[in-house]
């Protein structure tokens, strides 16, 4: 009975070790899109096929934009792993990352990298990315038509609530009504506009769900949700018991400046305590600027002897608008310019200065308004009223400039983000060791986008050695990324480097270089490789 036993203890064993390569590692033997590959239209979805039959246990993709896609819908067929993309995925380079169960019940995982149109290029990481010809300039008409709807609706409303209450103003209601109206059509076509921008697509892109859906993924989508809440409690203040208006007023004047606070250049950069209240502010002073000039002019104009007291409530508020508007400005301009030397050396820069002096000519005249105009209305021969209203008309040309320039800086990267740029495209690196073998590892750039490696091997005491093979992984176990593998081309005695290698997202990266000294050792050094955006 004993010998039985044992007998079918050895068969056993000897069955398990003859089905060895039945239950070995499965390896991944091909992919379409190959990995690496530059595929001109996105793919419907992405073909692995192994050596064995596997289960898909964790699949994501990493798009172009860096925004995860958790959870695609897989089909499993032996050997073949069909995996479906997201559609309308953006132009640039996307990972695709799996994780699946091997015949032995071993888990592996690894990385396919492909791009659509075109590798994804490092200033696109940014935010700057590249609009399709003629959306540019429709962008920009959209978004300083936004900026009028909001400061001079919504601010016009506060204006309206506040500062001219009591006063018959149907030619200045309907002007409001107007402006609110169109700052609404101009938000929701900005928005579209803004995904079109994100795209790199076409105005006829606008038709697409994929281009609105873009826009509203983006930071500007949040801005126009709080403009366009701004803009209907404006439009709602002026409705209603003086109670109820002066709250909407407030509340939409807060509105306004949390739209401009939520995205763009300026309320993106650090320290964040300090530029998204500073930018929440100068928004805020401006509607109310800006805001009462269409009023103040019809008002003076048709009513010059009720006008008077207006105006002196208004002048008496601008005083501390404009000092916290030149404050919050001063704070903004030094951060994003960072040298005087800026100024003219970018276009960034040149459109700040161009808008300072707008200003300085803005403020000029509001001190000729205060000291002599406004005083002068109370004149028997009515002259200063006249002069009033051509001065404040001079200030509403001026201001439109202004938002025409500050329409501009969408496309104008400032100095912060430039300087940023040029330290993020440094190398990257880092040293890897142990007591047997050491190897530096080079990433030029050292940024999101395409990048080189550079490995050099040597041994513990740092002499040279002549490696048969140098492989090097990067993964991204915190975002769901698997191991990119390449196999690195001998470049001298103890140098090594990687071409085709695109890092979709930046952060701390595990890199593993593995070193096959001769047929019968094998080395792996590890460590942490810190990319930029």
């Amino acid at each position: 009975m004993m010998r039985a036993i044992i007998i079918t203890l050895w068969l056993a064993l000897a069955g398990l070790w003859g089905s060895d390569a039945a239950l070995a590692h499965a390896a991944l033997v091909e992919t379409h899109p190959a990995d690496g590959a530059v595929v001109e239209d996105g793919p419907a979805a992405v073909r692995l096929r192994f050596n064995e039959p596997v289960s898909p246990l964790v699949i994501g993709l990493t798009d172009a934009r860096g925004r995860s896609h958790p959870g695609l819908r897989t089909i499993a067929r032996n050997e073949l792993l069909e995996i479906f993309l997201p559609p309308d995925l953006p132009r640039g380079t996307h990972v695709l990352s799996y994780r699946v169960n091997s015949g032995d019940g071993h888990p592996i995982g690894g990385a396919v990298v492909f791009s659509i149109g075109a590798p994804t290029e490092a200033g696109n990481r940014s935010g700057e990315t590249g609009t399709g010809e003629g959306a540019g300039t429709v962008l920009w008409l959209a978004r300083v038509t936004l900026y009028l709807g909001l400061f001079a609706g919504v601010g016009g409303a506060f204006f309206r609530a506040w500062l001219a209450h009591g006063l018959p103003g149907v030619a200045v209601d309907r002007v409001l009504h107007a402006s609110i109206a169109v700052g609404i059509v101009a938000s929701a076509a900005s928005l579209g506009l803004q995904g079109i921008d994100a795209l790199g697509g076409t105005l006829a892109d606008m038709a697409a769900p994929a281009a609105w859906a873009a826009g509203w993924g983006t930071s500007y989508g949040q801005t126009t949700a709080a403009g366009t809440a701004a803009l209907i409690l404006g439009w709602l203040s002026m409705h209603g018991p003086d109670g109820w208006r002066r709250a909407g007023s407030v509340s939409g004047m807060g509105a306004v400046g949390l739209s401009f606070a939520l995205s763009g250049h300026a309320s993106a950069a650090d320290p964040q305590w300090l530029t998204r209240p500073a930018v929440f502010v100068h928004a805020v002073g401006i509607a109310y600027w800006i805001g009462a000039l269409i009023p103040l002019a019809i008002i003076i104009r048709k009513a010059p002897g009720a006008a008077f007291p207006v105006v002196r409530r208004f002048s008496t508020g601008a005083l501390v608008t404009v000092a916290a508007i030149t404050l919050a400005g001063i704070a903004l301009a030094v951060i994003q310019v960072e040298s005087t030397a800026n100024l003219i050396g970018t276009a960034y820069g040149q459109v700040l200065v161009a808008k300072t002096l707008l200003a300085g000519a803005l403020l000029g005249l509001a001190a000729l308004n205060r000291r002599w105009l406004t005083p002068a209305m109370t004149a028997p021969e009515g002259s200063g009223a006249k002069w009033l209203v051509r001065s404040v008309k001079a200030e509403i040309v001026l201001c439109l400039a202004i938002l025409a320039l500050v329409g501009l800086w969408r496309f104008t990267p400032p100095p912060r983000a430039l300087a940023s740029s040029a330290e993020a495209s440094r190398p990257a690196s880092v040293h890897l060791h142990s007591n047997r073998l050491m190897a530096q590892v080079t990433m030029s750039p050292g940024r999101v986008g395409p990048t080189r490696a550079r490995i050099v091997v040597a041994t513990g005491q740092a002499e040279p050695i002549d490696a048969k093979e140098v492989t090097l992984r990067l993964a991204r176990p915190d975002a769901g990324i698997e191991p990119i593998v390449r196999k690195a081309r001998k470049v001298g005695s103890c140098a090594w480097e990687v071409d085709s290698l695109v890092l979709p997202l930046a952060g701390a990266w595990k890199a593993t270089v593995d070193v096959l000294v001769d047929d019968f050792e094998k080395v792996s050094l590890g460590g942490s490789l810190t990319v930029k955006p």
